[in-house]
């Protein structure tokens, strides 16, 4: 059942209200059934299934999985301002911004089951450690995060009336007291909640750094990579995550919840992100100013060209992160003075564009067009990859996971406390 004080989005047919939530949870029950369809072949037949190649060994599910971390950015940047900061008058959109980072870090993680090729050693990492890999490092940090945000996330979830009220709890006293159980645990990971924060701040820019850092040690690390792509991997995190949650804030807390979240909370929450995307769009065309403009290095001048001759690479530099972040970022950095959330969300979806364009460009055009090793005589080594019907069956799954508990969780979490001693 709907909770009286939330509101479900309806369709006017003449003087018939329809309501829109069970049918859009159908079509991505739909979306996960197709998906494991694609699964049961990349488990039964292994990665063969797939356009992937020694040549071209990420493709599109690693763009879902770094797209996926990146935008569950807003985490941590709110874990410090409401548990750092002490500015408590975004702590239920601090909520949000845990449920969105769990939900991100999960998908990236069911994307790298499929991904790993035989799913059932995703343990090794864990046990046999390589310190010296840094695509070890940002494992040991994701894992260790997904587990940080499931401890920020129980407070959140056991906020529902059900797990405090439901007749079954005094029916059966087994549940009653693992409820007991699961609110006393609850209520110890709030007292900590600054402590989980910093954990999460450490763990955060440790492997999204480290996710821009690895590009430097491929044998085909291409024109995207430079010293700065570990900043710009943390910066564009930020800003596209909080984008996303200035977005979904109005969805949930304007639209579905009206009143629960200040207008001017919201609004500062747009500035947030104008800010940090702003940064990142100064940080990037410096950047490719250095690289290309100032730089006489011949390699990069001719793999640039030939990338622009297979494939718009520049436009989707100029367009995708120049302007798809130059002209929002203002929007959103004056909020106030735009004074229209239409506007302002529609501007925020296209930072989101931007990041995910960061991590497609910065993952096919390091693989797509490679240097040879060669010294004396240079060459751009083009290879190819077209995703196979089994790969966008598998992103089908994943993203309706994604989209199918936010949906339940937008529709039923009141990301509000009960708690006075909250």
């Amino acid at each position: 059942m709907i909770t009286p004080e939330v509101k479900s989005f309806k369709i006017h047919f003449g003087k018939k209200e329809v309501y829109i939530f069970p049918y859009w949870i159908g079509l991505l029950i739909c979306g996960i059934a197709f998906g494991l369809v694609g699964a049961h072949q990349v488990f039964t037949r292994g990665l063969q299934v797939t356009g992937l190649s020694n040549q071209v060994p990420w493709g599109l599910w690693i763009t879902i999985d770094l797209s996926a971390i990146a935008l569950g950015g807003s985490t941590f940047v709110f874990g410090v301002v409401v548990y750092l900061l002490r500015i408590k008058r975004f702590e239920i959109v601090g909520k949000l911004a845990i449920l969105l980072g769990f939900l991100g870090y999960s998908t990236a993680g069911m994307v790298l089951l499929f991904d790993l090729g035989k799913p059932l050693r995703f343990w090794h990492p864990i046990i046999f450690w390589q310190p010296h890999s840094l695509l070890w490092e940002i494992t040991m940090c994701v894992v260790l995060y997904l587990t940080v945000l499931a401890a920020e996330l129980l407070p959140v979830v056991l906020e529902h009336p059900v797990f405090s009220t439901h007749p079954f709890l005094d029916k059966f006293q087994i549940l009653r007291k693992a409820i007991n159980l699961l609110h006393r645990l609850a209520d110890w990971l709030h007292s900590i909640a600054p402590v989980l924060a910093v954990l999460g701040l450490t763990l955060s820019l440790l492997h999204q750094a480290s996710l821009g850092a690895t590009y430097s040690v491929l044998s085909g690390r291409g024109m995207w990579f430079n010293q700065s792509a570990p900043v710009q991997f943390v910066l564009s995190a930020m800003g596209g995550g909080t984008s996303l949650l200035f977005f979904l804030s109005v969805v949930v807390f304007r639209i579905m919840r009206p009143g629960l979240v200040k207008d001017d909370i919201l609004y500062d929450v747009a500035r947030i992100a104008g800010a940090i995307v702003l940064l990142c769009i100064y940080i990037r065309v410096w950047d490719w100013a250095v690289t290309n403009y100032y730089s006489f290095d011949t390699e990069v001048s001719l793999q640039t060209s030939v990338l622009n001759s297979i494939a718009p690479y520049s436009a989707t530099f100029w367009i995708g992160q120049v302007i798809f972040a130059l002209i929002p970022g203002t929007i959103l950095l004056l909020s106030r003075r735009v004074n229209n959330f239409r506007i302002l969300m529609a501007a925020a979806v296209l930072p989101v564009i931007c990041t995910v364009l960061v991590r497609w460009n910065y993952n096919f055009s390091g693989l797509i067009a490679s240097i040879s090793y060669s010294p004396f005589n240079p060459a751009v080594i083009l290879n190819s990859y077209v995703p196979t019907w089994q790969e966008w069956s598998v992103a089908s799954l994943v993203i309706s996971y994604w989209l199918l508990l936010f949906s339940l969780a937008a529709h039923y979490l009141p990301f509000t406390s009960q708690a006075s001693r909250h």
